[in-house]
């Protein structure tokens, strides 16, 4: 890996097709001679969405009407940037992409992302939580301006380095989604307590796992949840879409 992108967004909401990015943070690495990823650069841009914020995004951001007014995200550095990456990093990462693979600017450049939610193995690192804020405060910081861009960068760059290994590897890998098709009722509990969540369309306990936990789910689901021969759904899925 020669250079990589941590990356950010603020957005004035969920959906990348209405919504509008109001903030972006970016976090430049390299990788030294150590393993050690080292910090190159970092831009942080305001941008003005020209529609008013709703005050839940204002309460969430700290960012105004007024703060973001005639402001402009300088899109040719963060294209010169974004060109010499070999990897976009992002917490969350589908929410970002979203949002950046939809802008102009960027429109057509596709990327190869890493997510520091799904390809780290927090929950076998005996962390209770994956969000952000609790990861910092599990590993004795804090994020003073949580839900602005480029702090969010820099707790991100914080929480990877020391399994930027694992982070990059596991992004490489298929992915699964595991349908516990006609699991008994009774068995509720020990699927939510092992990351599976209800889904009310397809009546059904379904979870999300990297190929190297295959092997362990499915031991899993035969022991604790039929009880013999495994009757659940597996369905390949590449979080970077094959070229």
């Amino acid at each position: 890996m020669d250079c990589g992108l941590i990356v950010d967004v603020e957005t004035t909401g969920l959906n990348p097709t209405q919504d509008k990015v109001i903030e972006l943070g970016l976090i430049e690495f390299r990788v030294g001679t150590n393993g050690v990823p080292i910090i190159g650069s970092m831009y942080s841009g305001l941008d003005d969405p020209k529609m008013a914020l709703t005050p839940e995004v204002s309460r969430l951001t700290g960012l105004t009407d007024e703060v973001l007014s005639g402001q402009t995200i300088d899109w040719v550095l963060v294209k010169k940037l974004w060109d010499r990456a070999s990897v976009v990093v992002a917490h969350n990462a589908e929410f970002d992409r979203g949002f950046l693979e939809a802008r102009p600017e960027l429109k057509g450049s596709l990327k190869h992302w890493a997510c520091s939610v799904r390809h780290i193995d927090w929950r076998g690192k005996n962390f209770g939580s994956s969000k952000l804020q609790y990861l910092a405060a599990d590993h004795g910081f804090a994020n003073p301006f949580a839900h602005r861009a480029l702090f969010d960068c820099a707790t991100t760059f914080r929480l990877v380095s020391p399994h930027l290994s694992e982070l990059i590897e596991s992004s490489y890998e298929p992915e699964y989604d595991i349908i516990a098709v006609g699991s008994p009722f009774e068995t509720k509990d020990i699927l939510r307590q092992n990351g599976y969540r209800w889904d009310s369309e397809q009546r059904s306990w379904r979870k999300r796992i990297g190929a190297r936990k295959l092997e362990a789910e499915r031991a899993f689901l035969a022991a604790e949840v039929y009880k013999g021969t495994p009757r659940h759904v597996e369905e390949e899925f590449y979080f970077n879409p094959k070229r």
